[in-house]
């Protein structure tokens, strides 16, 4: 998978070091019918985060026909700027098959070092 820009919103903390975009590229393994892991990373400005599946995501048809519905948790570990710094990042999306698009929306839980 492989995201183009996106926008943060910070939620809670000191907004001195978020950046206004992120992308991310991951690398998704299917290992079952409707689970996954994936593992990758969400890359900023000068920092990154390194994701590694905890458990396994799933995905599944939603009720909107030609679309599924899916969510993934990962363990981060922080990069460049961000190295030292862990975390969890929830990941909720839909995926239209047809049209090669999804929409993805994370929840970052970032503890600084």
């Amino acid at each position: 998978m492989k995201s183009g820009p996106g926008s943060i919103t910070l939620l809670e903390g000191d907004s001195s070091w978020v950046p206004t975009e992120a992308s991310y590229e991951t690398r998704v393994t299917i290992t079952g019918e409707t689970t996954f892991v994936e593992d990758g990373e969400i890359i900023f400005d000068g920092a990154g985060l390194r994701l590694t599946t905890v458990g396994a995501g799933v995905i599944e048809p939603s009720a909107e026909e030609g679309t599924l519905r899916g969510a993934v948790n990962w363990q981060v570990e922080g990069t460049g700027r961000l190295s030292g710094a862990t975390g969890l990042v929830s990941a909720n999306f839909e995926f239209h098959p047809e049209r090669g698009s999804a929409a993805d929306y994370h929840i970052v839980r970032l503890y600084l070092p």
